[in-house]
């Protein structure tokens, strides 16, 4: 009887997860499908400014990721992703200011790469691209310096990857 009830209750938390996250990436700039191009799905998660919001955006993608990562010098959480960059992520493509938490964390373990701009980060992650990946641009930090905010930063995302 236990049983029973326990998964009961188990299936219906996991209903009203999957209907929570099914309204929550209905909105833009988080978890927003763009384009399927270059045999790749390209994710805009603008609204990801930390590494929490990364997490949970990682931990929703099926399949390999190229992880389009943004970095404005403030420190993060890494460990916040760890386990789910050594599963799922096949390249980390990081933006911005130049800073080396990233690398020395995760450059052993996966490819990594570095550019000074979002331009230049799409096309590394349209050059490297594998069939069925998932390129997620989710950059894990603010969009102050560059952009009024994350909306501007995500519809020039959006502009760039449709523009390819």
């Amino acid at each position: 009887m236990n049983k029973t009830i326990k998964i009961v209750e188990q299936n219906a938390l996991l209903k009203n997860r999957k209907r929570a996250f099914n309204e929550y990436s209905s909105i833009a700039h988080r978890l927003e499908l763009v384009c399927s191009k270059n045999n790749n799905d390209w994710i805009n998660d603008s609204k990801s400014t930390d590494m929490g919001a990364a997490s949970f955006s990682l931990e929703q993608i099926k399949g390999p990721v190229i992880w389009i990562v943004g970095s404005n010098g403030s420190h993060r959480d890494l460990g916040l992703v760890n386990d789910l960059v050594i599963e799922k992520v096949k390249k980390i493509i990081c933006f911005g200011d130049f800073e080396t938490d990233l690398k020395y964390a995760f450059g052993g373990k996966v490819q990594y790469a570095y550019k000074k701009d979002l331009t230049e980060a799409i096309q590394v992650a349209y050059d490297c691209a594998m069939v069925n990946a998932t390129v997620l641009f989710s950059p894990a930090c603010s969009s102050y310096r560059n952009y009024a905010d994350f909306r501007e930063r995500g519809n020039h995302f959006k502009s760039i990857v449709k523009a390819l």
